[in-house]
């Protein structure tokens, strides 16, 4: 597992500066999910991390793509109409400014005030000073027993629970909710000097001092530099892994309590410093109690209170406590509250979108999910030689799916942007259905619109393959169906089986759109004038494993600019003579129909598959011929 860590140091300059922004040292550590990439910038809106103190971060700054063993960083180019200028500030890596970088485990990069290091939980935080002294004072205790604690300065704790909403309004992460609590922290006790969110890494064994500081907040950056600031592991490690209690150390400053492991270290210098100016450290850590291996940790150092007076105030720390005791609550609250909305944003998108504003009535929602009949218009769309595309592309699963996912996207995308519901995916199809759950009076051409925009959008996109559709309607039952364990938004009935078979019938036309009857009647009635979409005949077919046969219709746009007579303004000329061939088709007459699909229809793929079909008896209809055929591909 690998992390990002942003460390913002701002410091204080002049109040006209376009920069400004409060002084302080801010720390936020993001998870890296590999081959994905994130968007950095300063714009929750529009970025997947944000670094909102560094106002030389631009919205969109950069992205970030880890692989599993490096980072690479691209500073943003022009991306109109919203970003029409790169960002003004450059990517800093290894002290020279670039447009990318590969950043490798412990290295880093650097955009305004923000220094970004690749970290992984294998990393231990630097040791801290404390950790090589002895402990003055420990004191640990429960949620229960911090309860009975009082507050000496009611008002202070106040004004910063105060402020809370205000600080919980812009949370829509966990990040961003470590980053206001801290702030909070630092408001309510003014005493300390740094707060931050510890965790443990869930793999350390007992023994191992692993502590890795995910988000932190330093009141006074001029303390000490980025790389010091560290949190005590051995009081980390007991209050999380050990007591699971609020544990509070006070170490001592005194030469003769250093440990002789780290004598001369800048350790030992940092508490030799203290010792002269009378200051002992001090921290609390406070472990969460979601079963998580998160902590509350603040530290900060009592200083003498005059002259001559060697024992500086230590009653404060009881009630910092307390009150970390109630952040950590109100974080432990807060984080649930961000699980569950994330959850539910899931799990809404795995709902069509045509039902995702019923989802907050449980009641109407189950009773809109109970099977019923209705009449509905079905689209199947299917993408053809995906099968072969993916055996092609073998090596590169992942770019392949790339691919197919945007083809699916566009299909889906069409059926929802219509009014559909998007019943589920079959491999490289998709099933659409309009007429639930409420009935729609236009319901038949939105289905055409929606096929009309998937074929021209996909077809030969990917390396030339086109993909075809089958429009029909009909009683169906719709709701929740499938086993009780996986039961999902879809359709069963004839109606269904029906699509799929019109669809197929695509390839051996070669066209993109069939339809049945009963479609293309409802079309016509609504286009009398063709200047939505174009029909003709493609017989009476009688689909595969079905008994009864029906008319299929070819359904196409109107494309003006095009050679095809279906599709151009030779359509009213040409229609008459084409029924008459198909017509010729059905009544058995097949030399007549031969002889005008050859002379009046040589380059149509739909009169060849009328021609192939003939050519199988040898231009003779069979004994039983009713009309009615199975169209077939070309072999």
């Amino acid at each position: 597992m690998a992390d990002l860590e942003a460390l913002t140091r701002i410091e204080p300059v002049s109040a006209g500066s376009a920069v400004q922004a409060a002084p302080g040292q801010y720390s936020w550590r993001y998870p890296l999910p590999e081959k994905r990439v994130l968007r950095l910038g300063s714009d929750p809106g529009y970025c997947d991390w944000v670094v909102p103190e560094d106002r030389m971060i631009s919205r969109f700054h950069a992205t970030l793509e880890w692989n599993g063993t490096a980072l690479t960083v691209t500073r943003r180019g022009v991306l109109k109409p919203d970003f029409p200028n790169p960002p003004q500030n450059q990517i800093w890596f290894r002290n020279k400014p670039v447009e990318t970088c590969t950043v490798k485990p412990s290295e880093w990069f650097v955009i305004g005030q923000t220094r970004f290091t690749l970290r992984g939980d294998a990393e231990v935080e630097p040791d801290s000073p404390v950790d090589g002294t002895l402990i003055q004072r420990q004191e640990e205790r429960s949620r229960a027993e911090l309860e009975h604690v009082n507050f000496t300065n009611p008002a202070l704790v106040l004004k910063a629970l105060e402020r809370l909403p205000q600080h919980l309004k812009v949370v829509t992460t966990e990040a961003a909710l470590f980053r206001q609590m801290l702030k909070v922290a630092l408001e309510a006790m003014p005493k300390c000097d740094t707060a931050a969110i510890v965790r443990v890494p869930p793999d350390c064994a007992v023994g191992d001092l692993r502590v890795t500081v995910v988000e932190q907040n330093v009141r006074n950056p001029a303390a000490g530099s980025a790389g010091e600031v560290a949190p005590s592991r051995r009081l980390v490690r007991r209050a999380v892994c050990g007591q699971r209690k609020s544990c509070l150390h006070v170490w001592s400053t005194n030469p003769t309590d250093f440990s002789t492991a780290n004598s001369g270290s800048d350790y030992n210098l940092t508490l030799g410093m203290m010792h002269q100016q009378g200051a002992i450290p001090w921290a609390i850590c406070t472990p969460f109690q979601d079963g998580s291996q998160h902590g509350l940790y603040v530290s900060g150092r009592l200083l003498a209170r005059g002259p001559g007076e060697a024992a500086p105030d230590q009653s404060h720390l009881t009630e910092y406590q307390k009150f970390i005791e109630i952040l950590v609550g109100l974080l432990e609250t807060t984080r649930r509250t961000l699980r569950l909305t994330r959850q539910n944003a899931v799990i809404r998108e795995a709902w069509p979108t045509g039902v995702r504003k019923f989802l907050e009535d449980p009641d109407r929602l189950e009773a809109l999910l109970r099977p019923q009949e209705r009449d509905v218009t079905v689209l199947f769309c299917d993408l053809r030689g995906y099968s072969g595309y993916a055996e092609e592309q073998g090596a590169s699963l992942s770019a392949a799916w790339g691919e197919i996912q945007k083809a699916l996207d566009t299909m889906s995308g069409a059926v929802t942007e219509k009014g559909g519901i998007v019943a589920g995916f079959r491999g490289d199809a998709v099933l659409g259905f309009w007429g639930w759950p409420n009935a729609q009076t236009d319901q038949i051409e939105r289905a055409a619109e929606a096929a009309m925009h998937i074929y021209g959008r996909l077809s030969g996109w990917m390396i030339q393959r086109k993909c075809g559709l089958g429009i029909t309607h009909g009683r169906a039952l719709a709701g929740r169906l499938g086993a009780h364990d996986l039961a999902v938004v879809d359709l069963y009935g004839p109606v269904v089986n029906l699509a799929f078979r019109l669809e197929e019938m695509t390839k051996a036309y070669g066209v993109g759109i069939v339809v049945s009857d009963i479609v293309a009647k409802w079309l016509r009635g609504s286009d009398p004038t063709f200047a939505r979409w174009r029909l003709r005949a493609l017989g009476s077919v009688r689909p595969r494993g079905m008994k009864t046969p029906l008319t299929a219709h070819e359904l196409a746009p109107v494309t003006l600019d095009t050679n095809s007579w279906l599709t151009g303004d030779w359509y009213a000329s040409q229609l008459p003579q084409w029924s008459e061939a198909v017509d010729l088709f059905i009544k058995g007459r097949w030399a007549e129909a031969t002889e005008r699909f050859d002379d009046q229809f040589p380059d149509d793929p739909a009169a060849r598959c009328f021609v192939r079909f003939m050519k199988r008896t040898n231009g003779t209809p069979p004994a039983n011929w009713d009309g009615a055929f199975t169209p077939r591909p070309e072999e």
